[in-house]
C-alpha cells in the first residue's frame, strides 16, 4: 500500500469513515448518495457498506466508527483494517479517504487530531491486510493500492503518515517471528534475525551463548535451554541516543518452543507454543519503532531466549538453580520456566544501570482466565503502570493493572532453596509468577511486568487484527519511550 494527500486524485473508491449519528446525514451532503436509503447502523462500530456506482463515478465505502460520544483513536485503526480488506476483496486499486463525516467530533476537534487519524488510518490499512504466508504454495493474492487522504499537503501530515508506516511496519516484523514455524525460529535464528534487522544502525547488539551464559550469570536461560540440541542464547541491544533520559530497560520472554520440559504438557494441540516468543518479538518491534524513527532514546533490550524441550539432559523438577544476585531458586515444575529466564534478565539490568524495566511476556494461562484474549494484566510500579496503560489506549492494546498481594509470597517458599518457581496454594497464577519476579528486582529500580498471554495472537481477521500473531504491546512500549 501506498499512501499520498491530495484533494484531486482520481480514484475507485471514496471512503467515508461515519459515527452512527452521520450516517443518515451524509445522503444529504454527497451528491452520490441522494437517493440512497442509509441507516443509522451503517455507522456502527465495525459495519462496511459499499455503494457500487453505475455512471463511471468512484463508489463509496461507509466504515463504521460506533457512537460519536465513544469515539477513541483504535477505533480509527479498526475501521482501516476493515476498509483496507475491504479493498482487496473487490479488488479497488485506488481509494480516496474523506474524513467530512467525522466533523461532530466530540474536542478537540477533527482538525487538531487529523494527524493522529491519519497515521491511526495508515497503521490500520497495513495492520489489518497483513497476512503470513511464507510457507504457502499459493500465496496471498494481493494487489497494488493506493490510498489517498482527502486534506492539503502539509509536512506536519506527512510527519503522521511516515510515523503510522513505521509502526505498522515494526508491528508486522513483530508479527513474522511471532508467526513463524518452531523449525525455523531457533533461539539462535532469533538472534541472527536481530543481527539482522539492526545491522548498519546505531544500535549495538551483544549475543551471548555457550559458556558465556554461565560466565554472566544466566544461570535461568542455561538450566531451562540444556535439554535442547538448539542452544539457547542471551540477546542484549542498546540504543542509547540520548543520556540526559534515564535508562529504560526493556525485557521480553524468547521461549521459542515450550513443551513444558520433564513437567510435560499436556494439552491436545500445543502449536500454538511457538508464539511463547510473543514477549521478545514485542520489545524488538519496539526497539525497531525507535531506531527507524530516529527517536532520542535510552534504552536497553534484553531477550534470554531458549527452547524448553525433554531429553536425558533436560532441567529437572527439584533441581536448585543460583542467580546472580544470591537467590536459589527449587524447580517445582519445568513448565513455569519462563519465569527463570526472566529472572536473568532482570538481574543484568540492573548491573547494566537501568533505572527503569518493563519485562513483557506470555507467561500464565490464569492471566487469560481473569481477563480473556483482549486485555493483557500488569503489576508493578504505580506510576510506571498508569504510563503504559494510557501509551497503549490509541493503539488498541490495553491492560489492565492486577494486585502484587504480599500475604501471597509465603505460597513459595521451598524446603530446599531461597524460594520455589511455583505456587503451593491455589489459584492467582498471574499474581504468583509477578511475585516470583519481584524477588529479582532490585529495590532502587521502577519495575513492570506485563503479562501478555491473552493478546498476543487473533483467531481471525478484524479490525487492524490478522489472524495468527497481533505483534502487540510493539506500539505501546514505543509510544511510552517517545513521550
Amino acid at each position: 500500500m501506498k499512501f499520498e494527500m491530495s484533494r484531486n486524485a482520481a480514484v475507485q473508491t471514496i471512503i467515508l469513515p461515519c459515527f452512527t449519528q452521520s450516517a443518515a446525514e451524509l445522503a444529504q451532503k454527497i451528491e452520490a448518495l441522494r437517493h440512497a436509503a442509509l441507516l443509522p447502523y451503517m455507522g456502527s462500530n465495525g459495519t462496511v457498506t459499499w455503494f457500487y456506482s453505475r455512471n463511471g463515478e468512484p463508489n463509496l465505502l461507509l466504515v463504521g466508527l460506533g457512537e460519536a460520544e465513544k469515539f477513541q483513536p483504535s477505533l480509527v485503526r479498526d475501521a482501516a483494517g476493515n476498509a483496507g480488506r475491504a479493498l482487496f476483496k473487490d479488488k479497488q486499486g485506488t481509494a480516496l479517504v474523506s474524513f467530512e463525516a467525522l466533523q461532530c467530533l466530540p474536542s478537540p476537534g477533527l482538525s487538531s487530531l487529523l494527524p493522529d487519524m491519519l497515521a491511526a488510518w495508515v497503521e490500520g490499512s497495513l495492520l489489518g491486510t497483513y497476512a503470513f504466508d511464507a510457507y504457502k504454495s499459493k500465496k496471498t493474492e494481493r494487489i497494488d493500492v493506493d490510498i489517498y487522504f482527502d486534506c492539503e499537503i502539509l509536512e506536519e501530515l506527512r510527519q503522521a503518515i511516515d510515523l503510522g508506516q513505521i509502526r505498522a511496519e515494526s508491528t508486522m516484523w513483530a508479527r513474522d517471528l511471532t508467526n513463524e514455524p518452531p523449525n525455523y525460529l531457533r533461539p539462535r535464528d532469533l538472534a541472527a534475525r536481530t543481527l539482522q534487522r539492526f545491522a548498519g544502525t546505531p544500535v549495538q547488539v551483544s549475543v551471548y551463548e555457550g559458556e558465556e551464559l554461565q560466565k554472566r550469570g544466566f544461570t535461568g536461560v542455561a538450566a531451562v535451554g540444556k535439554g535442547s540440541i538448539h542452544p539457547p542464547v542471551f540477546i542484549e541491544l542498546r540504543y542509547c541516543t540520548d543520556a540526559s533520559k534515564p535508562l529504560v530497560a526493556l525485557i521480553g520472554k524468547g521461549i521459542t518452543f515450550d513443551t513444558g520440559g520433564i513437567s510435560l504438557k499436556r494439552d491436545n494441540d500445543i502449536s500454538d507454543m511457538r508464539m511463547d516468543m510473543a514477549g521478545a518479538a514485542g520489545v524488538l518491534g519496539a526497539l525497531d519503532v525507535l531506531v527507524r524513527s530516529a527517536a532520542a532514546a535510552n534504552v536497553i533490550v534484553l531477550v534470554p531466549s531458549a527452547e524448553n524441550n525433554p531429553s536425558d539432559r533436560s532441567m529437572l523438577p527439584g533441581e536448585v538453580i543460583r542467580y546472580a544476585n544470591g537467590v536459589a531458586v527449587q524447580v517445582g515444575n519445568t513448565d513455569s520456566e519462563g519465569r527463570l529466564i526472566l529472572a536473568d534478565a532482570l538481574v543484568h539490568a540492573h548491573r547494566l544501570g537501568a533505572e527503569k524495566v518493563i519485562d513483557m511476556a506470555t507467561l500464565t494461562y490464569s492471566v487469560v482466565g481473569a481477563l480473556g484474549t483482549s486485555i493483557a494484566g500488569i503489576f508493578g510500579n504505580e506510576e510506571l503502570v498508569q504510563s503504559l496503560l494510557h501509551a497503549g489506549e490509541p493503539f488498541g492494546e490495553k491492560v489492565w493493572q492486577l494486585p502484587l498481594v504480599d500475604e501471597y509470597e509465603s505460597y513459595l517458599s521451598s524446603d530446599y532453596a531461597d524460594t520455589s518457581n511455583i505456587s503451593s496454594g491455589n489459584g492467582g497464577g498471574a499474581i504468583m509468577a509477578a511475585l516470583f519476579l519481584r524477588k529479582f528486582v532490585h529495590p532502587s529500580l521502577e519495575w513492570a511486568h506485563i503479562d501478555m498471554n491473552g493478546p498476543k495472537d487473533c483467531s481471525s481477521a478484524k479490525g487492524q487484527l490478522a489472524a495468527g500473531a497481533t505483534g502487540w504491546g510493539v506500539r505501546l512500549l514505543a509510544s511510552y519511550l517517545m513521550q
